[in-house]
């Protein structure tokens, strides 16, 4: 039996240079999309001067911004219900876990309460 390894590396393959990924046989990185803004929000949020808008251009920009605040205001109340009893629960258990610890030193350590307690009892 013959214990050698024999290895002829790849075809076309040169020392010191690396492979990219698609040479390779993986598949190519998924892209992210990219989001872009809406007309009627870039229309609602430019630069351009109230006095050279027309009525409808007013009309509409006012609209859109009333609804932008509204959405704000309902998913805001949303998440700041969840977000106050969230808060409570996480105050509850602080406080509770001060107790028990408070409790577990006390009991840890009664030996040295009750030498102490009897040393001041004495004088």
């Amino acid at each position: 039996m013959n214990n050698e390894l024999y290895h002829y590396g790849v075809l076309g393959m040169k020392w010191g240079v690396r492979r990219t990924p698609g040479q390779l046989g993986h598949r190519p990185a998924k892209k992210k999309k990219v989001v872009s803004e809406h007309d009627d929000y870039k229309n609602a949020h430019s630069n351009k001067n109230i006095k050279t808008m027309s009525d409808k251009e007013l009309r509409d920009r006012l609209n859109r911004l009333q609804m932008e605040q509204q959405y704000s205001k309902l998913t805001d109340s949303d998440c700041s219900k969840g977000r106050s009893y969230l808060n409570k629960v996480i105050k509850a258990g602080t406080t509770v876990a001060t107790i028990t610890s408070t409790g577990l030193t006390v009991y840890n350590n009664i030996d040295r309460i009750n030498k102490i307690v009897k040393k001041t009892a004495k004088k």
